[in-house]
């Protein structure tokens, strides 16, 4: 557990989605998921009902924090680290841990509670999705029974289980999805249907995009592996500025060809292009949720032209980005 952390308790309940406030307890902004201590973790339950618990968190803290889980039921957890790095560990099982860095994501199984979760890094922002076996086990179906055979043979035996050895870097179209779900605009029984289509959907979407491993993955090295995620954190959170190969080889602490190389097994395209996706992406979350003009926009993700940016745009994501703008 990291030095300094705040330390924070919740309760992951799949029965009731409130819960009262008393004095030595904070209520976070609407969820059900409680805090023990003053400061307050910005965290928002999008579902919650008997089978499905969804939440995330868009936090700015100095150095991060430590939450320690209990809930009425076992559970699987799907974790999509946006920003930020999350470690996942049972304390009564020490050597289960399951870390998912920035810009990663996993899904397993807890079946021993409590559990410690650890966000580290300034800037946090998750999706999480708890979900009863039982119900996963109904939205998967038996076509993907082969594929999850190994995963859903160790909850049976209530063993703790993580789907992927070593997480795997989020695609841009679940970036996308989780987007479309963290941005919803509908309100009441509108808001929770959509929500739980869309949430259906990312999960199936999940375990077909993963069911069957990258032979060419294996062959990279744990650190280098790491270091790559490192390369497009980095670049996530400089988009404005200009980005070079050679700089990047240097926070990645190996050769530009190893570089371009290796980016391409893991993201299945090259660093150039990913990082043009990487912009468009930013761009269209300035222009809906902050209402950034064109020629603002085109500035903060790196393109002194807007013209030029329009062009980049359209090409990548299939329109003119004034197509957003309300």
């Amino acid at each position: 557990m990291s030095v300094g952390l705040k330390s924070f308790s919740s309760f992951i309940n799949f029965n009731c989605s409130t819960v009262k406030a008393t004095q030595d307890k904070i209520s976070l902004k609407g969820t059900n998921i409680v805090s023990n201590v003053h400061n307050q973790v910005d965290e928002e339950v999008l579902v919650c009902n008997s089978t499905i618990v969804v939440a995330n968190k868009n936090t700015v803290t100095e150095i991060g924090f430590n939450v320690d889980v209990t809930s009425d039921v076992r559970f699987v957890k799907l974790h999509f680290s946006l920003r930020g790095n999350y470690l996942h560990s049972c304390t009564n099982t020490t050597n289960f841990k399951v870390n998912v860095p920035e810009g990663c994501c996993n899904m397993f199984f807890v079946p021993v509670l409590p559990t410690v979760e650890t966000y580290t890094g300034r800037h946090h922002k998750t999706l999480e999705v708890y979900i009863t076996p039982q119900e996963l086990a109904k939205i998967v179906g038996a076509e993907f029974g082969t594929d999850l055979k190994q995963f859903f043979s160790k909850i049976t035996a209530l063993e703790p289980a993580a789907y992927y050895k070593k997480s795997k870097q989020i695609p841009l179209k679940f970036k996308n999805q989780i987007n479309e779900i963290l941005q919803c605009k509908y309100t009441g029984s509108l808001k929770d249907n959509y929500l739980k289509s869309r949430l259906v959907v990312l999960l199936i979407d999940f375990l077909m995009k993963t069911a069957k491993p990258v032979a060419e993955e294996a062959i990279i090295a744990e650190q280098d592996y790491l270091a790559l995620v490192k390369v497009e954190a980095y670049c996530n959170q400089n988009l404005k500025k200009k980005l070079t190969i050679n700089h990047l080889s240097l926070i990645a602490g190996f050769n530009t060809t190893k570089l371009k190389r290796d980016f391409k097994k893991v993201y299945k395209t090259t660093i150039f292009k990913h990082i043009t996706q990487l912009r468009m992406q930013k761009a269209k979350e300035l222009i809906q949720e902050k209402g950034l003009s064109i020629a603002e926009v085109s500035y903060e993700v790196g393109y002194s032209n807007p013209q030029h940016f329009t062009a980049a745009f359209k090409k990548t994501i299939g329109y003119l980005p004034s197509k957003l703008i309300k």
